[in-house]
């Protein structure tokens, strides 16, 4: 997650939490949490991308096709390496196989089966859970949606706008969670991809369906060139 002050709501409802923006997700923090139901923890994943920094950049993703994952781009951008690791504990590599620098999301293919999370839609009021991984091992986080926004975020490039569809939370969002994908009654609705700098209890997600014309991009599985590195 990225830091900055360029996410503002815009549309029938607004939340001054998101005047402040949010942080990157590159490392995992202690937390303790329930298992959750089979099917969500099943199709969720850990990415390690390296290539960019010393250490690896870190995030998360869900299966939501056969052998794709979705994930954000500000963790696979510039990468040389991508792996993830499925919640038995088993590894594979990955490839990028579409991604959206505006939007901070990209779609991996893997080597890998797991059940795919279906795509739904959710609403202010809606809870759910989300996968996050602590001491390498999945574990479910709650959420609930509070405000559905226009979310004008800067690009993961900080060269232009990322306005997107997207949710305000109520939810612990920690380091090492961007690409957590919300699960509402068994179906994906939204990506994780910042917290709010002024809000520990509050972070933004981007509606699953802007991630629909990716998925069908990614469809053939041919790599793409996934850029430089985000700063």
């Amino acid at each position: 997650m990225r830091d900055g002050a360029g996410t503002r709501p815009r549309g029938r409802r607004s939340a001054a939490a998101a005047l402040l923006l949010v942080v990157a997700v590159t490392a995992c923090d202690e937390h303790d949490g329930d298992e959750g139901p089979a099917d969500v923890v099943s199709a969720a994943v850990r990415v390690e991308a390296t290539g960019c920094r010393a250490r690896p950049s870190v995030g998360a993703g869900s299966f939501l096709g056969d052998e794709l994952v979705l994930t954000v781009a500000h963790v696979v951008a510039g990468s040389d390496d991508v792996r993830i690791t499925l919640s038995d504990g088993s590894s594979s590599t990955a490839s990028v196989v579409a991604i959206d620098r505006d939007k901070d999301l990209a779609v991996l293919a893997v080597e890998a089966e797991a059940s795919p999370l279906p795509v739904g839609r959710a609403r202010p009021g809606d809870r759910g859970d989300f996968v996050v991984w602590r001491d390498e091992a999945p574990v479910t986080n709650p959420f609930e949606i509070i405000t559905y926004v226009d979310i004008n975020a800067s690009n993961i490039d900080h060269d232009g706008s990322g306005l997107r569809k997207g949710f305000q939370i109520d939810a612990q969002v920690d380091n090492g969670d961007s690409g957590s994908v919300l699960v509402h009654r068994g179906e994906a609705v939204g990506v994780v991809f910042a917290r709010s700098t002024g809000d520990g209890g509050r972070a933004w997600a981007t509606d699953i369906r802007e991630a629909v014309p990716l998925l069908d991009e990614a469809a053939d599985r041919a790599a793409v060139d996934v850029g430089r590195c985000v700063g």
